[in-house]
């Protein structure tokens, strides 16, 4: 594949893989097998032309929305604060990593595409590289740029939204269950959806008393749950944080 260029979506759907599998796997019956590597982290969706790796974590996420309101990479990508993309290597479009044809910007929030003046090719530029007075001079008319993230989904051609029949069958998860996620993989690199709800069985916290019978009861009370709130203030800063900008 030449660089910075995609060819339009055949929409061959010969990659979409059976999930009742996948369904028993997430669901935890005994002798299921395995997800593939590039199942997503969020609901286990494994189709080939559905998915696309998060460079920022290594990450597999699908473009469907499920029951939020965002597809479930651009919610990862949101959330985590990453931003670069890559699709699977038996998609439509290959192992193809998105960048800028003309700068190779990587940040998959500023990429948009515009149709070639030959052929049926489309070019990937960032929004500065297509708005550049220089672009006009160019193959490519710059006023027909497009984001690649359209309505909170990466576009269709690109990175396809799986059938609604796949998400039906596909493990359900909302927007909390993807809070929950991504707070587990903020502590842990291997968190992900088994561990839903596990979080609050890690720690015995003692209740609260009225009265305390010495302050050795009063410490051991009050000295985890301080902690626990430290810790907890702690990740929130640490979310807050970006880095790499430029």
């Amino acid at each position: 594949m030449e660089h910075g260029f995609v060819g339009e979506s055949s929409g061959d759907t010969s990659g979409i893989e059976d999930l009742s599998l996948a369904q028993l796997a997430l669901d935890g019956d005994a002798g299921a097998p395995a997800l593939p590597e590039h199942a997503c982290a969020y609901c286990g969706i494994h189709d080939e032309s559905a998915v696309a790796k998060c460079l920022g974590c290594k990450q597999w996420l699908c473009n469907g929305r499920g029951s939020t309101s965002s597809s479930h990479i651009v919610w990862h990508l949101v959330r985590a604060h990453h931003k670069e993309v890559q699709l699977h290597p038996n998609s439509p479009l290959g192992e193809t990593t998105l960048e800028c044809y003309n700068c190779s910007a990587r940040n998959v929030f500023s990429l948009g595409f515009i149709p070639a003046k030959r052929d049926t090719v489309v070019v990937i530029l960032c929004r500065p590289c297509a708005s550049a007075p220089s672009a006009k001079d160019v193959m490519w008319d710059p006023t027909q740029w497009q984001p690649l993230i359209h309505e909170r989904q990466l576009i269709s051609w690109l990175v396809r939204a799986p059938s609604a029949s796949s998400q039906q069958r596909a493990k359900t998860v909302s927007s909390q269950d993807i809070r929950s996620i991504e707070d587990a993989w903020s502590r842990s690199a291997n968190g992900g959806a088994a561990d839903l709800g596990k979080e609050d069985l890690e720690v015995d916290v003692q209740k609260v008393l009225l009265r305390y019978d010495d302050a050795y009861q009063y410490l051991a009370t009050f000295q985890t749950l301080v902690n626990i709130e430290a810790d907890y203030d702690r990740r929130i800063r640490e979310a807050q944080t970006q880095d790499g900008i430029t």
